[in-house]
């Protein structure tokens, strides 16, 4: 390359400059050529400049690489006194403490806080057990067990592994899971004193609207208010429903177990038939 750049040079002396067109031509590569020197001497700053961006880069890259293993440390850190806290703010409310008291020994109750598995504990539970919550209702009481110890707690239990329904219904809140278990349609409030007072309000009007003296068992009963309002109480949940109502002040007579009644197969049932016609024992319809 360099003998080619000589010999041009000599070529040029000895002939071509005195040729005008090749003249021409030197004259303006003789003018590229200081542009060449100085854009060459502005070209080193810039690769000197590149070259420490790339260095700068490549240094801020490693050490975000290196930190990775200390946010990551730091964020379980702050997981861990998040934790602590909503662990000191459970502690100091008083439904969480008396709940505390029920389950485990005292324990207390651990539950996942992902609302997807809380879904999914609910919906599996209301499949396994033929109890008739809707998906809104599934969605309410998901919602509201983060808010609610005691709709939290529900959730808790129905993650237990029961061989039958009955170790269900073996609880505090035994007049919640007999409502659950009886009614093939009920209401679901995220306040649990409301969906106290829900439940409440829907076994006194059943109960008022029988009279228990009129049965012979308990089983007739039971038979004649599931017939009459749609509802599916067994035994053990009709019971709960009366015990919980005998609770709040409310009183109502069931069959008299034991005692024989001194009544002809005629006078029961026509007592049956008034029952089912809503006639009074005079056999008048009664005022409605």
């Amino acid at each position: 390359m360099g003998a080619l750049i000589f010999l041009g040079i000599c070529w040029y002396l000895v002939s071509g400059r005195d040729n005008p067109n090749v003249r021409k031509k030197a004259r303006g590569i003789m003018g590229t050529i200081p542009k060449l020197i100085a854009g060459f001497f502005l070209l080193i700053p810039a690769t000197v400049i590149l070259t420490v961006l790339a260095a700068m880069v490549s240094g801020l890259f490693s050490s975000l690489i290196g930190l990775i293993p200390v946010i990551a440390i730091i964020a379980i850190i702050s997981k861990i006194v998040k934790a602590g806290k909503e662990n000191t703010k459970r502690e100091s409310n008083d439904e969480y403490r008396a709940i505390k008291e029920q389950v485990n020994s005292g324990q207390g109750f651990k539950l996942s806080r992902s609302t997807s598995k809380r879904v999914r504990i609910i919906r599996k539970f209301n499949k396994k057990f033929d109890l008739n919550l809707t998906d809104d209702q599934i969605e309410r009481i998901m919602n509201a067990s983060y808010v609610s110890y005691s709709w939290e707690k529900e959730i808790y239990e129905m993650t237990k592994d029961y061989k039958v329904d009955i170790e269900w219904l073996k609880s505090d809140t035994d007049w919640l899971k007999a409502y659950m278990k009886a009614f093939p349609v009920m209401d679901i409030a995220s306040d649990f004193t409301v969906q106290k007072k829900i439940v409440l309000d829907s076994y006194y009007q059943i109960f008022k609207g029988v009279e228990g003296k009129t049965y012979y068992s308990i089983d007739e009963m039971i038979y004649d208010v599931n017939n009459k309002y749609l509802v599916s109480f067994d035994e053990v949940t009709f019971m709960i429903a009366n015990r919980f109502l005998r609770e709040n002040g409310y009183n109502f007579e069931l069959p008299r177990i034991g005692v024989i009644r001194n009544e002809s197969e005629v006078d029961r049932l026509a007592k049956q038939y008034d029952r089912m016609s809503g006639a009074d024992s005079t056999g008048m319809p009664l005022q409605r």
